[in-house]
This record gives structure tokens, C-alpha cells and sequence, in this order.
């Protein structure tokens, strides 16, 4: 398209109000972040100010892990952050929670060649800290609003648009809070604020919300971690969709020793491999914790082989399934990653016995 005759500096918002989300590539290959930052502060259309602000994040992320100057594209987002966070014209939660999100590290691992999970987790962790340190005040003010706002509702627990996205929002400024962890003081305060919102929570997405930042805590939060587990367990009586959670939680943790809980959490009494929910609740969900799973000692790719070994005997279709989401990308990570992955996965395809679709999947990956 060409516009004639525009007036003054232009930046085009593009495929506005469009149904389906399109991915649109500069014909420069180049990310003009100035252009990205007045779009995620400025923009009226939802998705693309979402979408600005996502490829924004995503931008400053790659420089640090590239080892690039970054300091330019960081006050860049530092910048656009605090303009949506405190723009009065947002009138919908939603919109303003899901562009102050950072992108995921799932998402994140597609925009590099070479995959490096820790890496990944690191860098996003390095730019939330940033933000969260820089707007911290605000923050607790805006959830404060929030939640006074949802305590006037009683103990009515509503499920409108506005309610959902109040809840939504306020759930990712939980998140900007305990990001700020580094002293003691500051791990106090976080569990204090997560227990609070774990406790008072009136429905599952507010108690999730706060339980997955609890499971992650150490230090002065590892009591409220302990406490938080041992309560979402007790509070589940029982309940299958429940446990799932509460399983799959604990095994998307953010500790140095996560793979030794899973690996306990294989003998609880309530984990069974012939239930294919159970184990995609336990085992898929630590292979898609990046950095635990995909660390170079190997020994996250050493229990999923061992798991898949025995769950090719009682589900081999979930087996395959779990193969393929966790094993068969090697060709993406580094060398080390790569030789240990396809280790397992040769493992597995010499297994006695081993069943059609494991096999299949199994020589697919190697090739």
C-alpha cells in the first residue's frame, strides 16, 4: 500500500480489528523499537498494542542474551510499561494485563537459533526485576485498588468480563511484586503478600496465580512455600482436576532442586502413570520447565527416559506424545544438550519391546 501525502511523523498501526493474529516481518529484517515503543504505549487496537509491547520485550531480552548493549531498548520498556500501567484511557483489565506480561521463555526460545534455557529464564527474569524495582510503588497502589475493588463484591464470586479482568490484572502485579526478592526482607515481604492472596483467594485462578509464586519461593519464603503446598493438597480433598494442579505446579518450579521433588512426587500415593492426566500433570510438565529439565548434566533427560520407559508399557500413545513435545527437538540446543537428548532417544528406540508409536516417533527424531 502507499499513503500520499501524510502530514508529520507516521507511525502505521497495521491489520487493526483483525480476527485472526497475523505475524507481520519488517522487509528490513530490522526492529525500529522506537516505532514498537509509542505502539505499545499509544496504540487503541488491543492486539496490536499487546503485540508492540510483546515483540518490545522480546527485543531488549535478545540483546542481553546476545551480550549486546541494552540499556537503550531496556528504558525503552521501562518507559512504555509505566505509560500503560498508568493510562487512565484502558478501560478494560485485560487489555492492560496482558500487555504488561513479558513474553514466555517458550516463546522467547523461538526467537533464537540456538537454544539456551537458563539463559532464557535469566535474562527475562533480569528485565521483571527491572520493572517491577522501577514501578514498585505504583504497583502495590494499583493492586491495592484492585483488591479493595473485589473485597466490595462480598463473598459473591462474579464472572463477568470486568471481574475476570480485574482478577487477571491483579494477578500480574502479584507477580511484579514478588519478583523483588533479593534480601531478606524483601523474600518476607513477598511470602507475606502471596500467602495473603493464596489465603483470601474466592476462586482457583486467584489461588493458582498465588500458588505458583509460592512454589518458586526459597529463603525466607520456604516456610510459605511448605505451608502453601500442604494446604493446596489438603484443601483438594481428593478432588482428580485439583491434584492435577497441584502436581503440575510444583513441577514448573523455579528451584535449584525441582527434579529432585518430581522425582518424589513420582512415589506419592496420588501419582499413577497409568493415568494419562497424572502424568502429563507431573512429567510433561517438568519437561517444559526449560531450565531444569534441559540443564547439561543431562540428569532432566535421564528421568524422562526412565519415565517414558515405564509408561510405554501401560500408555504408549502418551509416551509418544510426551517423546515428542520434550526429546525430539534437539537440533535446536547446543551440543552438549543435543548429544544427551538423542542419548535418551536412541535409549528408547532399543528398548525390548518397545511399542509402535514409541518407536516411530523415536526413529522420526533421530533422523
Amino acid at each position: 500500500f502507499e499513503f500520499a501525502n501524510l502530514q508529520g511523523q507516521v507511525i502505521p498501526s497495521i491489520i487493526r480489528n483483525f480476527s485472526a493474529p497475523v505475524k507481520l516481518v519488517p522487509a528490513s529484517g530490522d526492529v525500529n523499537e522506537a516505532d514498537l515503543a509509542f505502539l505499545a504505549s499509544h496504540d487503541t487496537d488491543g492486539f496490536n498494542r499487546w503485540d508492540s509491547a510483546q515483540r518490545l520485550y522480546t527485543a531488549v531480552i535478545l540483546k542481553i542474551l546476545g551480550k549486546e548493549p541494552f540499556q537503550e531498548s531496556l528504558d525503552r520498556v521501562v518507559e512504555s510499561f509505566g505509560r500503560t500501567l498508568n493510562d487512565e484511557t484502558i478501560n478494560d483489565d485485560s487489555i492492560r494485563a496482558y500487555t504488561l506480561i513479558l513474553p514466555g521463555e517458550s516463546t522467547l526460545s523461538e526467537s533464537v537459533q540456538v537454544i539456551d534455557p537458563s539463559a532464557i529464564r535469566e535474562a527475562r527474569k533480569q528485565v521483571k526485576k527491572t520493572i517491577a524495582r522501577k514501578f514498585k510503588n505504583e504497583i502495590a497502589v494499583a493492586y491495592d485498588q484492585l483488591t479493595a475493588a473485589m473485597e466490595a463484591d462480598g463473598d459473591t464470586f462474579k464472572v463477568d468480563g470486568v471481574s475476570v479482568g480485574r482478577r487477571k490484572l491483579r494477578n500480574v502485579y502479584l507477580g511484579y511484586l514478588c519478583a523483588i526478592s533479593e534480601t531478606v526482607e524483601e523474600q518476607k515481604e513477598a511470602a507475606e503478600l502471596a500467602t495473603k492472596h493464596f489465603n483470601d483467594a474466592k476462586g482457583m485462578t486467584d489461588k493458582l496465580a498465588a500458588f505458583n509464586i509460592l512454589a518458586s519461593m526459597s529463603g525466607e519464603g520456604e516456610s510459605a512455600r511448605e505451608e502453601a503446598i500442604r494446604k493446596f493438597y489438603d484443601e483438594a480433598e481428593g478432588d482428580s482436576l485439583v491434584l492435577d494442579k497441584w502436581f503440575a505446579v510444583q513441577a514448573d518450579a523455579d528451584l535449584p532442586d525441582v527434579l529432585e521433588r518430581v522425582e518424589k512426587l513420582v512415589n506419592h500415593p496420588d501419582f499413577n502413570l497409568t493415568t494419562p492426566n497424572r502424568c502429563r500433570a507431573l512429567i510433561l510438565t517438568f519437561s517444559a520447565n526449560a531450565a531444569p529439565f534441559h540443564d547439561e548434566s543431562g540428569k532432566g533427560y535421564k528421568f524422562i527416559g526412565d519415565m517414558l520407559e515405564k509408561l510405554d508399557k501401560v500408555n504408549s500413545k502418551v509416551a509418544a506424545r510426551t517423546t515428542a513435545s520434550c526429546l525430539i527437538g534437539w537440533k535446536k540446543y547446543n551440543e552438549t544438550r543435543a548429544s544427551l537428548m538423542k542419548a535418551q532417544l536412541e535409549r528408547l528406540k532399543s528398548m525390548p519391546h518397545v511399542s509402535n508409536e514409541l518407536f516411530e516417533i523415536v526413529s522420526k527424531g533421530l533422523k
